[in-house]
């Protein structure tokens, strides 16, 4: 039998020698950041404190975790801001965008020129058959530790003539986090 999200997160952290986070709140997080500049080249979470909410839900702490607070990522999902101010959004498909990306934790390159295709490999989407903007890591998960820094390198590209995309572009990081627990540290 698989190991169980919570498993893996704890047995990353014990291996980097985080003892205390097997004590902290288990939880569902999810992170996000948006930038409503058109662009060709984005990158997510990186700076992220300076963007108020509803750009980005980091706040000053930007991209890292607080002590004994963690995310085992289990989706990664892009979305278009439909205006400048961030409110409103949509799926890559309206934009006929997809998105080539990096995963970087802690200056290591984690996840490399992964794709997340409106338009094809479904296989690695949601449900195999529909088209998705998230790329789904069931059974996999990656960790983020605490106090270590993350970002997301994204690069928007038409999925249908094949060429660099110039669009508005927001990123989330889904899946079982970790929150401070008082009960048990103070």
């Amino acid at each position: 039998m698989g190991m169980s999200a919570q498993d893996k997160m704890l047995n990353v952290a014990s291996r980097l020698g985080l003892t205390s986070l097997k004590d902290m709140q288990g939880t569902t997080r999810m992170v996000y950041d948006s930038q409503t500049t058109a662009a060709a080249n984005h990158t997510f979470f990186k700076n992220a404190g300076q963007r108020a909410f509803p750009l980005s839900n980091v706040g000053a702490n930007g991209n890292q975790f607080q002590v004994n607070e963690a995310l085992l990522v289990e989706k990664i999902g892009f979305f278009v801001p439909t205006a400048a101010d961030g409110i409103a959004y949509t799926g890559l498909g309206a934009a006929n965008s997809s998105v080539k990306f990096d995963l970087v934790i802690g200056n290591k390159t984690v996840i490399k020129d992964a794709t997340c295709e409106v338009g094809g490999e479904q296989a690695f989407y949601n449900d195999g058959t529909a088209p998705s903007s998230v790329i789904d890591l069931e059974g996999v998960g990656i960790l983020i530790p605490p106090q270590v820094e993350y970002y997301v390198i994204a690069k928007g590209f038409n999925d249908v003539a094949r060429t660099a995309s110039s669009i508005r572009l927001g990123c989330y990081l889904f899946g079982t986090g970790a929150l401070l627990n008082f009960n048990t540290t103070i």
